[in-house]
């Protein structure tokens, strides 16, 4: 099989006018009304949930563990991540509860679910909370607001909020709002992207977000009006590519629309966006995709955007796979009583991001071993000339997991460290929220227990309910090893007919490693970098114990990389690298020092004067 193949894409420019721009502040409070259907979705619905829900029936009833014990994840060596706060979010809105969740360098928290936006500081006071319906209404859609994603652009200072209004092909739409400032409970330009832009009956669902520092990125998945199963339904991903700024500002909208994206003719289902784990990447978004239906597979899809809009409005999109080193699947319902579940869904890649040319992300899979709901984390070296992912399942005996998320926690772009934070249940104790913390050095350290619910969640009639499509997780840009999530506890509310509910919970982790790199055996102890602070000239001294080819890098606190030297050899014994810093501004920079695998084997922060 090839590992990459070329199809017919088809790449469309479309204009969007923006639809309205509106100060949420001025808004007449809002009261949050929603009506939901809690009659059971299944058994008996023609649903694509119903396909899946019968397929794991027949699957996991007879479900044997594979031969052997298998590990499920190399924990215990890491320090699992600080817990440093922790606050109730938003209140339950909708079945299911979408959790997303973003902030600002200046600490606004934008929290948003299934259907609320809701605004806090970064000690919990909430600023503001709205309904989705509200931005829908002043742009007059009246159909239904859900499956809310956030995201802070770290460049611009500013938020984007993305969702979806209407499920068919008479009322479909993705409404994507702009933050005219720093600050959400203000000013945003609203726009109304089309649901069925190809005009055939299909209608948008499940949308994915990322940006580069040109472009902002949107995936949904097309479904046909007509078909209600998802074998005949799903029709195909696509990705909507948008000049940001122009959101910004609140002009009319440059957008490229990227479809029939196809592997061996089939098309790509669910493409989620990569972005830069330091920051925002220049030009180029990668998507990462599955077999996502799948009982046990091992292959994974990587589409690539190459360019800016900016720079090529024809751009397209390229597809290579990638095989992981063991199997994911599909997972099985999470028990959170013994005779009632949380649904899982899929396998889908649910977070990642890219960072010194390694992609990490995660999902939710099935352990193997012993037929429980559990999370994968993989690894793609996207430089490696043969892809090949490292995959990882993150499990317990007890415990059943859903619905990870996956943020970087280094200082510079060479420490391989992320916080993964996921929801949690069983039978024994009300579903509730953990973290991993994960680096290369490491491994990955025990679990984080960081909340339980206070109730088990009774809303759906039936033993199934929903336990949301995703959480939230954003690394604070401007602090180093600080990442905000946000996910899904049950909730006990007496004042309510459905009083075991859900509801939304907010922490802030920080990385606990002390974020300056070891030196590697290569180096000796004896290394120096002198002066420091530094204001001309820079002297490092280092010892190897080889000879080998060296990379030598700069990068300032914004993460951004100045290239010193690349491929210079670097002899057995004492070495000295000089070089000037006349052209630096003030501030604090790292020098890293890495050999031709891109292993670090050095590095030190200095300040220049």
């Amino acid at each position: 099989m090839p590992r990459s193949n070329s199809f017919a894409q088809f790449n469309e420019v479309i204009g969007v006018s923006i639809s309205a721009s509106i100060n949420v502040s001025d808004l007449s409070p809002s009261f949050h009304a929603e009506v939901y259907n809690l009659e059971a979705p299944y058994p008996g619905s023609d649903t694509y949930r119903n396909y899946i829900h019968q397929l794991k029936a027949l699957h996991f009833d007879n479900f044997k563990p594979i031969s052997g014990e298998k590990k499920a994840s190399k924990l215990a060596n890491g320090e699992v991540p600080n817990y440093d706060i922790g606050f109730s979010g938003n209140l339950f809105g909708g079945i299911p509860n979408d959790n997303d969740v973003a902030i600002s360098n200046g600490g606004k928290v934008v929290s948003v679910s299934n259907s609320d936006m809701y605004v806090y500081d970064e000690v919990g006071a909430k600023l503001l909370d709205m309904s989705l319906e509200d931005f829908a209404d002043s742009i007059g859609l009246v159909a239904n607001s859900y499956d809310p994603k956030v995201i802070y652009d770290p460049s611009m200072d500013r938020f984007i909020l993305v969702f979806l209004n209407g499920n068919d092909e008479a009322a479909t739409a993705i409404v994507v709002c702009f933050s005219q400032t720093n600050d959400p409970t203000l000013g945003w330009n609203i726009y109304s992207v089309p649901g069925n832009p190809l005009n055939n009956s299909a209608w948008s669902d499940f949308p994915m977000i990322g940006m580069t520092e040109q472009d902002f990125f949107v995936t949904v998945n097309h479904i046909h009006s007509d078909s209600a199963s998802w074998q005949t339904g799903f029709m195909q991903s696509v990705i909507w590519q948008v000049q940001k700024e122009e959101g910004y500002n609140g002009g009319a909208l440059t957008t490229v629309l990227h479809s029939n994206i196809k592997f061996n003719n089939k098309p790509i289902r669910n493409l989620m966006p990569v972005e830069g784990g330091i920051g925002l990447k220049d030009r180029e978004m990668y998507f990462i995709s599955n077999r996502n239906f799948d009982l046990q597979n091992d292959t994974f899809f990587v589409v690539k955007i190459p360019q800016s809009l900016a720079e090529n409005s024809n751009v397209s999109t390229s597809v290579q796979f990638a095989l992981a080193n063991q199997d994911y699947g599909l997972p099985p319902d999470a028990k959170q009583s013994a005779s009632t579940f949380l649904q899982t869904n899929d396998a889908r890649p649910l977070g990642g991001f890219i960072e010194n040319g390694m992609i990490q992300f995660v999902g939710n899979t099935v352990n193997l071993s012993n037929g429980l709901a559990s999370i994968y984390h993989g690894k793609l070296n996207i430089l490696a000339s043969n892809l090949a992912i490292e995959l990882e399942v993150l499990s317990d005996t007890v415990l059943e997991y859903g619905y990870p998320n996956i943020s970087f926690s280094g200082q510079t772009p060479f420490d391989e460290q992320a916080i993964i934070s996921f929801n949690h249940t069983s039978i024994d104790s009300f579903p509730g929220m953990s973290a991993i913390f994960y680096s290369a050095r490491d491994g990955y350290s025990e679990r984080l227990h960081l909340v339980t619910g206070t109730s088990n969640v009774n809303l759906i009639a039936g033993n199934f309910e929903r336990w949301g499509d995703y959480s939230g997780s954003q690394r604070r840009y401007n602090q180093a090893g600080e990442v905000w999530i946000n996910g899904f506890i049950g909730f006990r509310n007496n004042l309510a007919l459905s009083k075991d509910q859900h509801r939304t919970y907010i922490v802030k982790l920080s990385s606990k490693d002390s974020l300056n790199v070891s030196i590697k055996e290569e180096i000796s102890s004896s290394a120096k970098i002198y002066p420091n602070p530094v204001e001309e000239r820079m002297y490092v001294q280092f010892e190897l114990a080889t000879s080998m080819n060296l990379n030598f890098v700069l990068i300032d606190v914004s993460g951004k990389q100045i290239n010193l030297l690349k491929n210079r050899k670097g002899s057995a014994g004492k070495n000295e690298l000089i070089f000037m810093t006349t052209e630096l501004s003030k501030g604090s920079y790292f020098l890293k020092i890495s050999n031709e695998l891109n292993e670090l084997i050095y590095s030190e922060q200095f300040l220049k004067n």
